[in-house]
């Protein structure tokens, strides 16, 4: 009898212990997320400040290239505040209003000059900086108190959430939308095609929040042990998916997973980088590994950048009708040096995947269509938006012309029916 009384107060015992134990490591868990958040919202406010003023440099001159700097900054700090924003659980409407507009306002920074009057380039900049000033304004005020990293994830959802927090993200989603529609008007064809893009109309079987996370569990097993929580994307989201966080003792971070056929729409971690640095060919082939066992086995290698502790790599989607790339279905993969570890994925371009549509294939003969000093050197299919927003097949020869003793080197996009120039690239 004293045995069995003994077994019963040592079982209560040690189910007390690892209950203490598992709640003491969710909370740790609770806390490093929470910690990332404050370090996101801290960087986007830090950033957004840090855009106003090149925006306001863009504002200085009138000739030459001496806003070519600031210029390069708009494009780099709105890409940055985008991933920032991203990794934040913001209300579904802000966010996605929040990121069309900085990405409108990055791509004209760096294209608007050569494609705008001047005058009407300076106008577009002016308004932009005006409405930023407003918009970092704002931001401040909703996120006063975000950025200490003392915040539980209830106090969290509870700021963060567009039906239940104390500031208005409706409101300023509103505002940032007439910023968007004031600073960068769509035209009809841009509209239509940004309806072609959402994902409501996945055909592919919907999968359950456990499948979802098997998937994960699947792909990363060094972090999905330690998932905090998942939930579902907001009601009228254009790509319902799971949103699953996870965190342990050097990873924190999140995947987002469609409810449509279960494709990875997104991956981002954070870590302590290590030393050491790996081929380029071992984290390529590490890469490529890991896109066939998601599910994304029709993508080629476009490209590869890199900075102090990550290959930045580039895939574009192969159609089957012609075997052509199509340059607006892409997915950007973040890969660490030092081990090959995947650190982020965006696949939404990709899995948005353009309707494409066949059309006449006109021989070219390029020894007469291009001037008798350019060589072709190699050329491919592409599909690619034209001026109208319409997916075009198109030649894309890569040629070459000596210029004043040094070879310029240019990727020609030219319509295979109409043998209209799509556009002209200068490659480095």
């Amino acid at each position: 009898m004293k045995k069995l009384v003994f077994l019963a107060v040592f079982a209560i015992v040690a189910l007390s212990a690892y209950s203490y134990s598992t709640a003491t490591q969710n909370k740790d868990l609770q806390n490093a997320l929470s910690v990332q958040y404050a370090k996101n919202i801290s960087d986007a406010s830090s950033k957004l400040q840090d855009l106003d003023e090149a925006v306001k440099k863009t504002l200085l001159f009138n000739q030459g290239k001496g806003d070519l700097e600031a210029r390069e900054d708009i494009w780099r700090l709105s890409s940055d505040i985008q991933q920032s924003v991203a990794s934040l659980p913001l209300d579904q409407g802000f966010s996605t209003t929040w990121m069309n507009y900085l990405g409108r306002l990055g791509k004209f920074s760096k294209e608007g000059d050569e494609k705008t009057d001047p005058t009407e380039f300076h106008k577009v900049m002016d308004r932009a900086s005006q409405n930023i000033q407003s918009l970092s304004d704002q931001w401040s005020v909703a996120t006063a108190d975000m950025a200490s990293g003392n915040l539980s994830m209830a106090e969290w959802q509870d700021r963060l959430d567009g039906e239940k927090a104390s500031f208005d993200w409706k409101g300023l989603s509103a505002s940032i939308q007439q910023y968007t529609e004031s600073d960068f008007p769509l035209t009809a064809s841009e509209s239509d095609a940004l309806k072609k893009k959402e994902l409501k109309n996945i055909k592919d079987p919907a999968v359950t929040k456990e499948e979802a996370l098997t998937k994960f569990k699947k792909l990363f097993p060094d972090v999905s042990n330690q998932v905090i929580d998942t939930t579902e994307s907001k009601p009228g989201a254009a790509y319902p998916f799971y949103h699953i966080r996870f965190a342990d003792n050097d990873s924190v971070g999140y995947i987002d997973i469609t409810k449509k056929g279960g494709h990875i729409l997104s991956f981002l971690t954070e870590r302590p980088s290590g030393a050491g640095t790996m081929e380029l060919d071992s984290v390529r082939n590490r890469v490529e590994t890991f896109l066939k066992d998601s599910g994304y086995t029709d993508v080629v290698f476009e490209e590869v950048r890199e900075n102090d502790t990550a290959f930045h790599f580039v895939y574009t989607r192969v159609e089957k009708m012609h075997k052509a790339k199509v340059l607006s279905d892409t997915i950007q993969i973040k890969a660490a040096k030092e081990d090959g570890r995947i650190l982020g994925l965006n696949a939404a371009e990709y899995i948005r995947k353009e309707q494409l549509k066949d059309q006449p294939m006109i021989t070219i003969d390029w020894k007469t269509f291009f001037h008798k000093n350019v060589k072709v050197n190699k050329q491919e299919l592409v599909y690619v938006e034209n001026e109208h927003g319409i997916q075009r097949l198109a030649y894309a020869p890569t040629v070459t012309l000596e210029e004043n003793g040094e070879i310029g080197t240019y990727l020609v996009l030219v319509d295979t029916e109409t043998k209209d120039v799509i556009r002209t690239e200068k490659q480095p």
